[in-house]
């Protein structure tokens, strides 16, 4: 039973947050402007983008087992509470389901499902190894998190609904996303340069990756804005402003919070959008502090 438990945790659930948080504030648009009711049948398709997810945590942590050792990250391989293998097989299982399922739910998904598979490989296996190049690694974050995520609220999506969408807001999140990406290469960037990767942070240093996560931030802003998404458009300016305080005081914490903060307020936007999902959030925290706290001795998550 313990080995399920510490399996379930190794899925990384607290990262499959900002995935819930963009589709289900995306939805609460759509639906909008489309007119139309929220139903339960709207939560199948990110289910199935979080075992996707889920899959690519899992083999991330395979391959980045000597820089999560290095950054001091919790790590299951390190503490050998999962062999290597159960891993795979646990990410080949979440890889795989969701197609299928997909492929029956709709189309256009299912060929986004595709894409999320394709990447859950290629971002951390060699030779590509996305996540380990400065432009790679933003890219892959960005289209899959942001761009791709926020589509998958229509499953009926094609060349002649797609307004319905707000179009605007995919380019929102893949701006946003960007933004937070390059925020979280901050705080692993020695880790990350003693075990060779080239993440934006090593490769063109704190000033220049905060900057760049600025203009991406100030840029989802303007998008928001100009589309008339008033909340979205405050998150983003709010959240750039702790990214111009990182910039001047160049503290390592505070690179942590302007990461987390954007999450933080798009999460509690999505709640006060659909309130069931702050109950889950509740719970999944709470389970959270329980395990991390009886298996690791540490208080997670924190917030900075």
């Amino acid at each position: 039973m313990s080995k399920i438990v510490d399996l379930f945790f190794a899925a990384r659930p607290l990262l499959h947050l900002p995935i819930w948080s963009v589709y289900l504030v995306a939805l609460h648009y759509h639906l909008q402007l489309s007119g139309r009711a929220f139903h339960w049948w709207h939560l199948a398709a990110p289910v199935g983008v979080s075992l996707l997810a889920a899959g690519a945590y899992y083999i991330n942590q395979i391959y980045d087992c000597e820089s999560d050792r290095i950054n001091q990250k919790l790590g299951f391989l390190q503490g050998r509470m999962i062999t290597p293998n159960q891993m795979w097989v646990m990410a080949l299982v979440c890889l795989i389901i969701p197609l299928p399922l997909a492929y029956v739910y709709s189309k256009p998904i299912f060929w986004i499902f595709v894409q999320l598979l394709l990447f859950a490989f290629v971002y951390s296996m060699p030779p590509l190894r996305l996540k380990d190049r400065p432009l790679g690694g933003l890219l892959a974050n960005s289209y899959c998190f942001g761009f791709l995520i926020s589509l998958t609220i229509m499953p009926d999506l094609n060349v002649h609904n797609a307004g319905l969408l707000g179009w605007d807001l995919p380019f929102y999140f893949l701006l946003a996303v960007g933004s937070v990406h390059i925020m979280t290469t901050l705080p692993d960037r020695e880790g990350d340069r003693l075990t060779g990767k080239r993440t934006l942070a090593v490769a063109f240093g704190p000033n220049l990756s905060r900057l760049a996560a600025l203009l991406l931030m100030a840029a989802s802003a303007i998008v928001a804005w100009r589309s008339g998404f008033a909340l979205p458009t405050y998150i983003s300016i709010f959240s750039a402003w702790w990214i111009v305080v990182a910039m001047l005081l160049r503290n390592g914490r505070l690179d942590l919070l302007a990461a987390k903060l954007p999450i933080l307020l798009l999460t509690i936007l999505a709640g006060y959008f659909y309130p069931f999902y702050l109950l889950f959030i509740v719970a999944l925290i709470f389970a959270c502090r329980v395990y991390y706290f009886k298996r690791f001795g540490i208080i997670y998550p924190r917030l900075a």
